[in-house]
């Protein structure tokens, strides 16, 4: 049977759209790995971080998701954080560019669950490079 070709997840307007909306600048690798994997699922989906806690990605998100998300920061004044997935409870990893956290990636914790806008965001790790890296099966 023929393979057929997939269409582009993230196209290069969208990234000038999200940059734009989050005032911040996305950089070519991670720009690459959202583009590959944006809507998917994968099976190394699961990081422990350096307290032992296990954090579980569901599936990368949708142009049209982080977008969303990233307007919902802008308006709930919780800083430029780019989200990238989400797990199975719909809490959003996301990567840091606020200037005290720098490339961090962060929980977000859903409105319901925070009291003040400081509990918003739980450290996942330091780096998206180390987050990438160290997901397992």
């Amino acid at each position: 049977m023929r393979k057929l070709t997939l269409k582009d997840r993230f196209l290069p307007h969208q990234y000038s759209r999200i940059e734009n909306e989050a005032g911040i600048k996305i950089p070519e690798t991670i720009k690459d790995f959202i583009s590959e994997y944006a809507d998917l699922s994968v099976k190394e989906n699961k990081f422990i971080n350096n307290d032992g806690k296990l954090f579980e990605i569901s599936q990368f998100i949708t142009y049209r998701m982080m977008y969303d998300f990233i307007k919902e920061f802008k308006e709930e004044g919780l800083g430029k954080k780019l989200p990238f997935a989400i797990d199975n409870g719909g809490w959003v990893f996301c990567i840091s560019f606020d200037e005290e956290c720098m490339d961090k990636i962060l929980l977000y914790q859903m409105e319901m669950e925070w009291k003040t806008k400081n509990d918003a965001f739980e450290l996942v790790a330091d780096s998206f490079e180390e987050f990438i890296n160290n997901l397992q099966e």
